[in-house]
């Protein structure tokens, strides 16, 4: 097959089709005749890393060197030391499991049952303590205690992730534009991954 290439363009056209491109008026003025060799290595073929095509001094396609990709813009990079603060401190909060199969709605349950029933404790028993004490075999006042404790444990946890957290951004937020923000956010990422979880 005659290929024809144009380095303009950087396109390569079937001889066969030319008219067809005149017609639609996309036919660039300056294409030249090329090897089909070249058509098969430049349009067939990925270019090498780091590669694209381009032409040599002849106006051959060639494989030239890519530009580099334009730097990430500050924001970018700053907003991705939040992220990763954000995804520690959902981590280290998800991996808790200090009060057992009672977690998010199911915890904000338990923990209002557990108000309740200290509020009354010669009222009937909330189902969520009763159901949680027949799953671990604890008796009621048993079992009202270990919510207690998890739900102390817990909120210990969710202030110290949110103090830790809050504090990390802050310290991006507040470091100057060619700072390494990833950098300035892991002291916090360690603190946040040495926080003891009930997992």
């Amino acid at each position: 097959m005659n290929m024809k290439f144009s380095p303009s363009a950087l396109e390569f056209y079937p001889a066969q089709w030319l008219d067809a491109y005149k017609k639609a008026g996309t036919l660039p003025n300056d294409i030249i005749d090329v090897a089909y060799g070249d058509y098969e290595t430049f349009a067939l073929q990925s270019p090498p890393k780091g590669k694209m095509l381009g032409v040599n001094d002849d106006g051959l396609p060639a494989w030239v060197d890519a530009p580099a990709p334009p730097p990430m813009p500050v924001s970018e990079h700053r907003q991705n030391a939040f992220d990763w603060i954000d995804a520690t401190a959902d981590r280290i909060r998800a991996s808790d499991r200090s009060v057992g199969q009672y977690l998010n709605a199911e915890y904000q349950l338990v923990a209002q049952a557990l108000i309740d029933y200290r509020n009354n404790p010669e009222g009937e028993v909330p189902d969520a303590i009763r159901s949680y004490a027949a799953a671990e075999g604890l008796a009621i006042d048993a079992a009202a205690q270990q919510i207690a404790e998890a739900a102390a444990r817990v909120q210990e946890l969710l202030q110290a992730v949110r103090r830790i957290r809050l504090a990390g951004k802050a310290a991006i937020r507040d470091a100057g534009d060619d700072a390494n923000f990833m950098e300035t956010a892991r002291p916090y990422i360690d603190q946040l991954n040495k926080i003891p979880t009930g997992s």
